[in-house]
């Protein structure tokens, strides 16, 4: 079903394959000098593994990695490379005199010596006493840190060789990780540090239990969002801003009266909560201001919340954070380069199962004659058919693809595709698929320690759509009860990629859907917008009772050491909930959309908010209850509060969520239909249209979204949605029957 030209598909979790001799084992994407490894494995001071800055568990966990490095590569720099020559340059620019220099060179030989002596060693009583010592003999070692002990050093060496005993260490690790947060959280770092896989990166965590500070990288409704859930938590917020747009912010302001501090940041939006460079620089500039001689100490506990802004899937962002000794709470560089890389998620998707990926090809390249060559010449063979789409390989949101309805647009179409790579700085590399129309949107929400424990919050249905954009969302889809068995099957999925890309963190993995039929898409690598609509349909089982699904608080736990505490059979679903984008934008059915030439679109607009109500609850409960609602639940999430204002950059200023329960299942989304039209209707969002500088319009309201939300829910299609039938729906329907009604 896949071409695969010049692609290189994500190597397989048990990595059985005979390596050449010389073949080093290092992170995906980065490196580990022999200089470093020598040397953080001696335990040198001044020294570490300077492309993992962030490593949980602080020297002593430099150390064990180190080890681990050497016993993975020492015998391939001692071939191949001139090991000696660099440890002795870097001893020297230590000023350490001769004498010292030459002990220390002697000591690094005598590792190496003693690492070969240990391999030649094994015995199969070694091996078959494997998981004994996992039980008894490891923990003790960790705890006195005695890492060149014998034992250990086998313990080591065999996990690094034979595949199948490190992934027994790598479920000891899971199975333990609960009990070793509450019993002894040093030894908790040290045994991720000794079982971690040495060709990823380690996860990006503070040392556990050790999170101090949430540096809040993203603003509006998600920023106010991540603020109030720091705080919540016990930990100091620490916002990030501009100095230029947001100054006065509600973000920044929760901060300063939740005991917290602010940073500015200079310049536009995107030259400022885009710029990691000059994020890294003013926060360690502060850091070293406030705390003096312990600002290190202080930034270790810091954590960067990057929420769905534009450090979020930035996998430059990422490694530069960690360089710098600051933790970014999500997942490493090389699972966003990975999961993130359209082309090898499509490649593992089929890995697992080959009817859940659309017909196409993947390709390599950014030379436009050679894309369509292959194009043209798997088409010939019949392995496609158009119409088809062109897709960037790291694009999103409805950029960097485009259709291609007959083989003779083809070149068109990858110029167009190529230039938004350029435009967008992109990596180069593009999929072709065959194009199935009129297909409806599902996703997969997932959350993942760095311990292995992957559990899911079901699926989103997220079909209601404008220019590529999400605008209403619903959990569970509706759909899926015409469907037993498909959700199972389609979660279940969901959580081996994330298992297979070594994912930490919320994420979320989307599909098309068509007839029964599903094809996936992506992995975002990050937290969306949309991410309520799931935590208020589902629950957590506790012995005390059902607790909320919170994402945010568990990113932050996440990044906190912690493990996920509850199983999968412990995640309920309590509600049926649907979504609402806020958007400062209304439909405007005179005016030509210029990135279709249908007439009709949604118009942004900015303003100062006079008034922001939400409905009584108990009033439309009341009015439903004879229609067998048993519980209404109203969330809205908003960046702003009355007498603020919105200079529009993204239209999103607040989600209104809206779930219920029902006495009848098969009533249940028709009610919340309902419900949601009373909510929609009673709300309040009141206000005056401003300029691009903020000074306001006379006679010119604020206009919002609201009552095109109300349209949308009483169009005949989402009426028959309501009630299970989904003929004629896609993610394009909206736009579509606004037009023709007008």
């Amino acid at each position: 079903m896949t071409t695969a030209v010049r692609t290189s598909s994500l190597p397989a979790r048990k990595d059985v394959l005979a390596l050449p001799s010389w073949k080093l084992v290092l992170p995906r994407g980065g490196y580990v000098s022999s200089m470093e490894a020598f040397t953080t494995a001696m335990g040198l001071p001044g020294f570490s593994l300077l492309d993992l800055g962030t490593l949980a568990g602080g020297k002593d966990a430099h150390r064990l990695l180190g080890l681990r490095y050497l016993i993975a590569n020492g015998e391939v720099w001692r071939e191949h490379f001139g090991w000696q020559r660099a440890l002795e340059a870097a001893l020297r620019r230590e000023l350490l005199g001769d004498e010292r220099v030459k002990e220390l060179l002697s000591a690094a030989e005598g590792l190496l010596s003693r690492i070969r002596e240990a391999r030649a060693s094994i015995t199969p009583e070694d091996r078959g006493g494997f998981a004994r010592y996992l039980e008894g003999g490891l923990l003790r070692a960790l705890k006195r840190r005695d890492f060149e002990e014998e034992r250990f050093l086998k313990f080591l060496i065999l996990e690094q060789d034979e595949p199948s005993l490190r992934d027994q260490a790598t479920e000891f690790l899971r199975s333990r990780a609960g009990e070793l947060q509450r019993d002894d959280a040093q030894v908790l770092d040290l045994l991720y540090a000794a079982v971690h896989r040495l060709d990823s990166y380690p996860a990006t965590t503070v040392s556990a239990g050790q999170l101090k500070y949430i540096l809040v990288a993203d603003k509006g409704e998600m920023g106010v969002r991540a603020t109030r859930e720091a705080i919540a938590l016990g930990k100091v917020p620490v916002v990030l801003y501009s100095l230029k747009d947001d100054d006065n912010a509600l973000q920044v302001r929760i901060a300063r009266e939740g005991g917290g501090f602010a940073v500015g940041l200079e310049g536009s939006f995107r030259e400022s909560y885009a710029n990691y460079v000059q994020i890294a620089d003013k926060v360690r500039a502060e850091f070293e201001r406030r705390f003096g001689d312990d600002w290190e100490e202080e930034l270790s506990r810091a954590g960067l919340y990057p929420g769905y802004g534009p450090l979020a899937e930035n996998a430059a962002a990422i490694r530069h954070f960690r360089q710098k000794n600051i933790v970014f709470i999500g997942p490493m560089q090389d699972v966003v380069e990975n999961a993130g890389d359209k082309r090898k998620f499509r490649l593992m998707a089929q890995e697992f199962d080959a009817t859940a990926v659309t017909p196409g090809l993947v390709i390599d390249s950014d030379d436009p004659d050679e894309i369509q060559r292959t194009i043209v010449e798997t088409h010939a063979a019949g392995r496609f058919t158009f119409p088809g789409r062109l897709k960037a390989a790291n694009g999103g949101g409805g950029r960097g693809q485009a259709v291609i309805p007959t083989a003779e647009q083809v070149p068109q179409a990858i110029q167009k595709v190529l230039g938004e790579i350029k435009a967008y700085n992109w990596q180069p590399g593009v999929m072709f698929e065959q194009n199935i129309p009129e297909t409806i949107h599902l996703e997969v929400q997932v959350l993942r320690d760095r311990y292995g424990n992957t559990r899911h919050f079901g699926m989103r249905d997220c079909s209601e759509q404008r220019a590529s954009q999400k605008i209403q969302e619903e959990a569970p889809p509706a759909l899926l009860r015409r469907y037993p068995g498909l959700e199972e099957r389609i979660c279940g999925l969901a959580v081996q990629i994330a298992e297979r890309v070594g994912y930490v963190g919320a994420g979320t993995v989307e599909l098309m859907f068509k007839d029964g039929k599903f094809y996936f898409l992506e992995m975002n690598t990050r937290i969306q917008v949309e991410h309520p609509v799931s935590e208020e349909s589902y629950a957590i089982k506790r012995k005390r009772g059902r607790v909320p699904v919170n994402l945010v608080a568990w990113q932050m736990r996440i990044a906190d050491g912690q493990a996920i505490d509850f199983e999968q059979e412990h995640v309920v679903q309590t509600h049926c909930s649907r979504e609402f984008r806020i958007n400062a934008e209304s439909w405007n059915p005179d005016l030509r959309d210029s990135r279709d030439g249908g007439k009709g679109l949604f118009l942004p607009n900015a303003g100062i908010f006079d008034r922001i109500a939400l409905p009584d609850v108990a009033a439309i409960r009341e009015a439903l209850e004879d229609k067998g609602l048993t519980d209404l639940k109203i969330r809205f999430d908003c960046g702003f509060e009355a007498g603020d204002v919105l200079v529009n950059k993204d239209p999103t200023f607040g989600k209104l969520i809206v779930s219920v329960s029902s006495k009848d299942p098969d009533k249940a989304y028709e009610l919340l239909r309902l419900a949601s039209l009373e909510v929609l209707k009673k709300m309040k969002i009141e206000g005056r249209q401003v300029r691009p500088d903020g000074t306001p319009i006379a006679g010119s309201p604020f206009k919002t979204n609201l009552q095109d939300h109300v349209r949308i829910l009483k169009l005949p299609l989402f009426k028959r949605h309501s009630s299970y039938d989904d003929r004629g729906r896609h993610v394009n329907w909206v736009v579509a029957a606004f037009r023709e009604e007008a």
